[in-house]
């Protein structure tokens, strides 16, 4: 079983991230947009790359990769909730916590299909939550889709969430970091 590294999303390894959603099966359609810009559906591929390469360019968090030796194995998307621009506006997805708790939110995953199978998604999610906590984070909440077959969310389920310490509190998932 590979031993992973997670590393945040930076400008020095975009193209890893890059590679990651544009191999085949990847979330190349979405460049995990849709929660971050209120347009996302009026922009096709190349813009949405592009504005996510515009927020790593800035230095704005936008999440880990799993690395298996050199060649990114997964992503997952945690940031500062601020940083999600549907999130503000969203009654499935309401903030819980005052507007000066550093609040980050966990909204997709993804793992190339070589991977899967295979635990990397709670490994993912571990790392996800050691970056958030090294940049300020105080809770991190997380939407689990506990569809059985559905893989068109990427939320990933509640049971991985479980594992890591998260408790659920209405819709919502958190954990005090």
């Amino acid at each position: 079983m590979p031993q992973y590294v997670i590393r945040p999303v930076t400008i020095e390894n975009w193209a890893d991230f890059a590679a990651l959603f544009e191999a085949r099966g990847g979330p190349h359609y979405c460049w995990c947009t849709i929660h971050r810009f209120s347009a996302h559906q009026h922009m096709g591929s190349p813009e949405k790359k592009s504005t996510m390469h515009d927020l790593v360019a800035r230095g704005i968090p936008i999440g880990v990769l799993a690395y298996d030796n050199d060649v990114p194995a997964g992503w997952c998307s945690i940031a500062p909730r601020e940083s999600y621009a549907g999130l503000s506006r969203s009654r499935k997805m309401p903030r819980a916590t005052p507007v000066e708790v550093s609040t980050w939110s966990v909204l997709c995953f993804f793992i190339a299909r070589p991977y899967r199978g295979y635990g990397l998604t709670e490994t993912l999610l571990r790392g996800a939550i050691a970056y958030a906590r090294s940049q300020g984070a105080q809770v991190i909440e997380a939407y689990p889709h506990d569809t059985a077959g559905s893989s068109s969310t990427h939320r990933g389920h509640s049971s991985v969430y479980e594992k890591v310490g998260f408790r659920r509190e209405d819709t919502r998932w958190h954990l005090d970091v």
